[in-house]
């Protein structure tokens, strides 16, 4: 079952109440499964880099006006103005000509955001690219690393061993800025998270599974059966009558005595 995401959740890991939460916990709960972000675990990484990039979700578009990106090749800002014009959007802060270029493309409308680069403030564009740029940097994999594993991450030149939410901020943000807070931010979120996910694998039980067993009261109450008797021996027929002891052989008869009659 999918994790559900609120406006309260959002709430509780930035720790104050914005305007743009309601929407943005929709198009989460919108996007984020299509992209297979839908655990407490894959969530909660997600979240803590959202809410770093976006001041607690109350911005969609960076402070800065994006004149440090002046000229910048690495993100393609190759024409006067595009330093400004391509700042930092969305809720991982899109930046540069060539990753407004690269959105377009994905949406089926090349220059779709290189003509109106205002809409990756709106809610839905400011989730779907941050989605986007989780799945093309299969940050999945990393978010669901047990928190005490190493990953190694190559950076300028060094060969970094990054704890996961180490390795997904260093990822998101091209360096170390903010570690400190998106690393506070994670352990916010997956506690909230992690209850809201059980509590929502709880719902999804049948009733019956979670409710105790009643007794039966018409079983309580039957009287307990007696228990059966045991079978008569069948009586055996007359012919099967054993043979009455034979009587003692009579005595013998004394032999008659003769008497002699005398003649008269």
């Amino acid at each position: 079952m999918t994790l559900a995401i609120t406006a309260e959740h959002l709430a509780l890991i930035a720790g104050r109440k914005t305007a743009l939460m309601p929407a943005l916990a929709e198009w989460m709960n919108t996007l984020c499964p299509q992209y297979q972000i839908d655990t407490a675990q894959e969530f909660a990484h997600f979240l803590a880099q959202a809410c770093h990039e976006t001041d607690h979700f109350k911005t969609l578009r960076e402070y800065a006006s994006g004149n440090a990106y002046e000229g910048r090749a690495d993100l393609g800002n190759s024409q006067p103005g595009d330093g400004a014009r391509f700042r930092g959007r969305g809720i991982f802060q899109t930046t540069g000509r060539a990753n407004y270029l690269q959105l377009g493309i994905k949406k089926g409308s090349r220059d779709l955001f290189i003509n109106k680069p205002e809409l990756l403030e709106e809610p839905e564009m400011a989730v779907w690219s941050a989605c986007e740029y989780w799945l093309t940097r299969n940050l999945n994999d990393a978010a669901n690393h047990p928190d005490s594993d190493r990953l190694k991450k190559k950076y300028r030149g060094s060969v970094l061993d990054l704890s996961p939410v180490e390795f997904i901020s260093y990822t998101v943000n091209g360096g170390n800025r903010g570690l400190e807070d998106r690393k506070a931010f994670y352990a916010k979120a997956l506690g909230i998270l992690g209850q809201a996910e059980l509590a929502s694998l709880g719902r999804a039980m049948p009733a019956a599974a979670l409710a105790p067993k009643k007794k039966d009261k018409k079983a309580s109450l039957a009287k307990p059966a007696k228990p059966a008797k045991a079978p008569k021996a069948a009586k055996p027929s007359k012919e099967a009558k054993p043979a009455k002891a034979e009587k003692k052989p009579a005595a013998k008869p004394k032999a008659a005595v003769r008497t002699s009659k005398r003649k008269h």
